[in-house]
């Protein structure tokens, strides 16, 4: 079962949340984020990172094409796919309102895809399961060791450039979720086992008012992201 896809796995395939395997990749990735913040990655070393998480996810199309399952419910839409290429970008031009974007939107956006894995149908020891954990490990590494290198300067004043960026992006996944049924950036609906159920379950069922409530919870995180810089440049002599 390494390379069968969601729709001819058996349904007890997949693995829990919190199970051991996942509570060890997650020890893993707090370990290897740890260390760049005491050391972190050189430019060398981070434009390699960069270059190797666009390979992944590469990688993950090629082979999806064949299993025969590169459809539209694979396509690099969700935030954390839309991460890789940034984190790329990032890598060889460092414009403020990508590292910004990075940052406040796509860290935390990687560490709650770890946290609640919406891939929790496969096994954990199969291909999908394996390089999702791998490319959103080596994302939120990229971001952590940017940022304490500097390179990526948070700021509360730059709020408002993820937020642009999230004003171009919401509206087109949105449209093609609405068009062909799809689910990207859980814009329609949340993922199974994670914080955005409490969303949906406060919204009543109306996607309207699940898609303000998300909206509203990704400016809070996005804000609380930013404030202990504030209060550290604010303590500042």
């Amino acid at each position: 079962m390494f390379f069968t896809y969601a729709d001819d796995l058996p349904p007890d395939a997949g693995f829990a949340l919190y199970s051991p395997p996942h509570l060890a990749v997650l020890a893993l990735a707090a370990a290897l984020c740890l260390s760049a913040v005491r050391r972190p990655l050189s430019e060398r070393t981070s434009r390699a990172l960069g270059l190797a998480i666009l390979l992944s996810e590469l990688l993950r199309m090629t082979v999806y094409a064949g299993m025969g399952c590169l459809n539209r419910f694979e396509l690099p839409l969700h935030l954390c796919s839309l991460a890789v290429f940034l984190c790329a970008l990032h890598s060889i031009r460092k414009p403020d309102w990508l590292g910004q974007t990075l940052y406040a939107l796509c860290l935390p956006g990687a560490c709650a895809a770890l946290l609640f894995p919406d891939w929790v149908v496969y096994p954990f020891f199969s291909f999908i399961s394996l390089h999702c954990f791998v490319s959103h490990t080596l994302i939120v590494l990229y971001i952590v060791s940017e940022t304490t290198r500097g390179s990526i300067r948070p700021r509360l004043s730059a709020l408002w450039k993820p937020m642009l960026f999230l004003c171009a992006a919401v509206p087109p996944v949105s449209l093609f979720n609405r068009h062909f049924g799809t689910n990207y950036m859980f814009l329609q609906l949340p993922s199974p086992g994670s914080p955005l159920v409490g969303l949906a379950q406060l919204s009543g069922g109306n996607p309207a008012g699940y898609l303000a409530l998300l909206i509203a919870a990704v400016a809070g995180c996005m804000a609380l992201m930013e404030l202990p810089f504030a209060l550290a440049h604010r303590r500042k002599p």
